[in-house]
C-alpha cells in the first residue's frame, strides 16, 4: 500500500504547473540532440526559463554567473518521445468504460506518459464532451503539465463501424451521406481539433465500411479548411485507395496481408505518414506471458491487478489463435521493412486505451523495440518517435534538443543508439525545463 501511496503523490506533483526556473548546466552526458545526426559525447547544454539556450561539449559551452550546475557524467539525453495515436481516458485500473472519461483520469493519465519521458501524445477521434480542449487550453496556457493533449475530436466511420470496442463506438460519427459528412467535418473543425480521424474497416465482415464516396468527402472537405485526416485502415486495398484520395497518415498497418510495391509507391508518392502500430498486433503472437510484462517500468506506471490480469489472459489461447497472429505480425514485419526502405514517413503510435489493458505509456518504449525488430535502426526508430511525429503533429519546439527548442528530454542510465532497449533505463525526465519527480 505504501508503494501506491507514494505513486498517486508523484501523480500530483506531475499535474501542477510548471514553474520558472534558474538557468541550469547539464554537463557530461552523451548528447542526442537530433537522432538523425551523431550524438555529442561528454556535452554540455545550458537550459533557461523551459528553453535549451546553448548546447556543445563540456567546458565550451558559456553560462551565465550564478548558474545551477547538474552532473550526467555517464548518462544519456535524449528527447522526449511523441506519441501520435492514443484513446485517452476509457481505463482506469480494471474498469473499462465511458464512464472513466473524467479530467482526474486524463490527467493522471497524460502524468503517465510523462513520467514514462513522452512530451505530447494525440487522442485519435474517440474523445468525448469538451474536456479534452479545456485540458489542451490549459497546458498552452501554462496552467497545467503532463504530456501536451492533442485531440481529434471525434471521429467519422459507417454507422456502428468506428472502434472495435464497444465501449468506444459511441464517441464515433456513423455518416450516410457526403452533406452530412461535411457538415460534421465543419463541426469538429469549429471545435478547434488538431486532426480528422476516420475509420475504413469491416471488423471482418461483420459491420458496413466506410465508403469510398464518404471518405473522399471527409477528406476534401477537412482539407478546405487546413485539417489533416488520420486513417484507421485494415485492408490492402483500402490503403490504396485511401493513398490515392489524399489522406495524410496511416494509423496502422495494412493487416490483411504483406503490403506491395504498389501501395508503397503510393504512400511515397502522396507523402503520407505510416504509425506502424504493431505491439497492440505483437500482444497476439505469445502462447505463453511474455517477458516484458515483468519490466519494471511497466510496473511503475500499471496498476498489479491489470497486469496480473494481462498475464492470466495467456492461459487461454488457442494454439489456432496464436499461429493466426504470428502470421499477421510477420507480414507486418515485412511491410514495416519495406516502408523502411522505401524511404517512407514513419511515426511513433501505439493505440494505447483502445482495447481494455492495451497499457497506457509503457507501451510507446515496447512499440520501440518492435520497430527496431521489424527492421529498423535505433537511430531510425527514435527519429521516428521525435523529430518525425513532433513535425508530424506541427510542435515545432519538440522533436530535436536544439537551441530554441523546449527543454524536453530524457535522461537514460544506457544508450539507445547501442540497443534501443536502453530507452527504458530512465534516469530522469524534464518538460519544458523541469524535472518530473520521478522518485
Amino acid at each position: 500500500m505504501a508503494v501506491r501511496l507514494r505513486f498517486v503523490k508523484l501523480l500530483a506533483i506531475c499535474a501542477l504547473p510548471l514553474p520558472a526556473a534558474t538557468p541550469v548546466l547539464f554537463e557530461g552526458a552523451r548528447l542526442i540532440v537530433d537522432a538523425r545526426r551523431p550524438p555529442i559525447e561528454n556535452a554540455a547544454f545550458l537550459v533557461d526559463n523551459g528553453r535549451i539556450v546553448r548546447v556543445g561539449r563540456k567546458g565550451a559551452v558559456k553560462a551565465p554567473p550564478g548558474v545551477a550546475h547538474v552532473d550526467l557524467s555517464g548518462k544519456t539525453v535524449m528527447p522526449a518521445l511523441i506519441d501520435a495515436h492514443v484513446h485517452l481516458g476509457y481505463q482506469k485500473d480494471l474498469v473499462y468504460s465511458a464512464g472513466n472519461f473524467t479530467r482526474e483520469n486524463l490527467i493522471d493519465q497524460l502524468n503517465r506518459y510523462a513520467y514514462c519521458g513522452i512530451a505530447a501524445v494525440l487522442s485519435l477521434g474517440t474523445d468525448l464532451g469538451d474536456l479534452p480542449f479545456e485540458l489542451r487550453a490549459e497546458q498552452q496556457s501554462g496552467k497545467l503539465g503532463g504530456a501536451l493533449y492533442r485531440t481529434a475530436g471525434r471521429g467519422f466511420a459507417a454507422p456502428n463501424a468506428g472502434p472495435g470496442t464497444p465501449e468506444l463506438k459511441a464517441s464515433a460519427y456513423g455518416v450516410t451521406t457526403e452533406e452530412e459528412a461535411r457538415r460534421l467535418v465543419r463541426v469538429e473543425i469549429a471545435r478547434h481539433v488538431d486532426f480528422i480521424k476516420i475509420w475504413v474497416d469491416d471488423r471482418n465482415g461483420t459491420v458496413q465500411k466506410l465508403s469510398p464516396a464518404l471518405y473522399r468527402a471527409i477528406i476534401d472537405e477537412a482539407h478546405r479548411h487546413r485539417t489533416r485526416v488520420i486513417a484507421h485502415v485494415y485492408y490492402l486495398d483500402d490503403a490504396k485507395e485511401l493513398a490515392r484520395a489524399g489522406i495524410d497518415a496511416f494509423a496502422h498497418l495494412v493487416r490483411d496481408r504483406e503490403m506491395d510495391g504498389e501501395v508503397i509507391a503510393l504512400i511515397k508518392q502522396h507523402n503520407v505518414l505510416v504509425m506502424p502500430n504493431i505491439a497492440i498486433s505483437e500482444n497476439g503472437v505469445h502462447a505463453q506471458p511474455p517477458a516484458w510484462l515483468d519490466d519494471p517500468l511497466l510496473h511503475e506506471v500499471a496498476p498489479a491487478a491489470v497486469i496480473d490480469r494481462v498475464r492470466g489472459s495467456y492461459a487461454r489461447r488457442t494454439p489456432e489463435g496464436v499461429a493466426r497472429a504470428q502470421k499477421i505480425y510477420r507480414d507486418m514485419q515485412r511491410s514495416l521493412a519495406k516502408l523502411n526502405a522505401a524511404g517512407v514517413r514513419i511515426g511513433l503510435g501505439t493505440d494505447d486505451g483502445a482495447i481494455r489493458d492495451h497499457f497506457y505509456a509503457y507501451t510507446a518504449l515496447r512499440e520501440l523495440q518492435l520497430m527496431v525488430d521489424g527492421g529498423m535502426t535505433p537511430a531510425q526508430t527514435l527519429t521516428a518517435a521525435t523529430v518525425t511525429s513532433a513535425e508530424f503533429l506541427r510542435l515545432p519546439d519538440h522533436g530535436t534538443l536544439d537551441p530554441g527548442k523546449s527543454a524536453d528530454f530524457v535522461v537514460l542510465d544506457a544508450n539507445p543508439l547501442d540497443n534501443i532497449a536502453n530507452a527504458t533505463k530512465i534516469a530522469q525526465v524534464y518538460l519544458r525545463g523541469q524535472e518530473i519527480h520521478r522518485r
